[in-house]
């Protein structure tokens, strides 16, 4: 599968839309952010490729439905 405008769009809608308590529960499964994910959650906003490409593959499968279901509640592109 190619990566799409779209999804370029969707990613970059989710890095903006996303709260430390979503992501923190959505991609790292902790119910309240803490000292990890904040930190996570810092570098995705200051460094996204860097923290995409530090994730394990059960971490990135869990961005990309994040990313995925926010696009179809939120609106985004398809």
């Amino acid at each position: 599968e190619q990566m799409t405008p779209n999804d370029l769009n969707n990613l970059i809608r989710w890095t903006v839309d996303t709260a430390g308590y979503q992501f923190a529960e959505e991609i790292y499964g902790s119910k309240e952010p803490d000292e990890y994910t904040q930190g996570k959650f810092i570098d995705m906003q200051h460094h996204l490729i860097r923290w995409i490409a530090s994730l394990d593959d059960k971490n990135r499968e869990r961005l990309a439905r994040a990313i995925n279901n926010q696009a179809e509640r939120g609106g985004y592109f398809k």
